[in-house]
């Protein structure tokens, strides 16, 4: 199964499968509310997903799957450490970026599909080192920071306390060693976590 919210690429992605011969795309998904139900319809062996999803991550996508969960490869263009270590650390079973040969991408379906993992070794070896991403609701908050929002209007729009938000600011400040909300935003850009550029 496939999952991808450019429909090029994931068009590509399916054809270039069909043609190694021994796999065959039994569905596909481009939000992260319709992958569950695919699943359940089809009934992959391996899915295929991007990290990013129009505005949602995936990345906690193979600890949320009810079991019987397939494995998950995450494929995508987010080459960071860290999101290879929260890929490791919600269960994923492989990790390839989009920028791979062909062969690499079967070779890894192949690999998962047959009870292995898939994860090159120096990104594995980086991921060890790499820092620990933000969670889903901590991404979000530095998110509404990078928008300009003060501590009350993201309490507002995220249905929290203030006092919620200062505490998620404190342990990000501590976590990333951050001494403002300006440097705060500056490494997790610098990280991938947040990007600027999207709306």
């Amino acid at each position: 199964m496939v999952v991808d919210d450019h429909p090029v690429s994931s068009a590509g992605v399916i054809a270039a499968l069909a043609d190694a011969g021994d796999i065959e795309v039994v569905g596909s998904a481009s939000a992260l509310g319709e992958i569950e139900r695919v699943v359940a319809a089809v009934r992959p062996d391996v899915i295929l997903c991007d990290i990013q999803l129009g505005p949602d991550r995936t990345i906690d996508l193979p600890r949320n799957l009810p079991p019987p969960a397939p494995p998950v490869i995450f494929f995508t263009s987010y080459d960071y450490p860290s999101f290879v270590r929260a890929a490791l650390d919600n269960g994923a079973a492989g990790f390839v970026v989009k920028t791979a040969p062909l062969a690499e991408i079967v070779a890894a379906i192949r690999s998962v599909a047959g009870g292995g993992t898939a994860y090159d070794s120096h990104r594995l070896q980086d991921a060890r080192k790499a820092e620990r991403m933000p969670t889903s609701r901590e991404l979000e908050v530095i998110s509404l920071v990078a928008a300009g929002l003060s501590n009350a209007e993201i309490g507002t729009a995220l249905g929290i306390d203030e006092r919620t938000v200062e505490s998620h600011l404190r342990r990000l400040f501590d976590r990333y060693d951050a001494d403002s909300r300006t440097e705060l935003i500056t490494h997790s850009v610098r990280a991938g976590w947040i990007d600027l550029s999207v709306e």
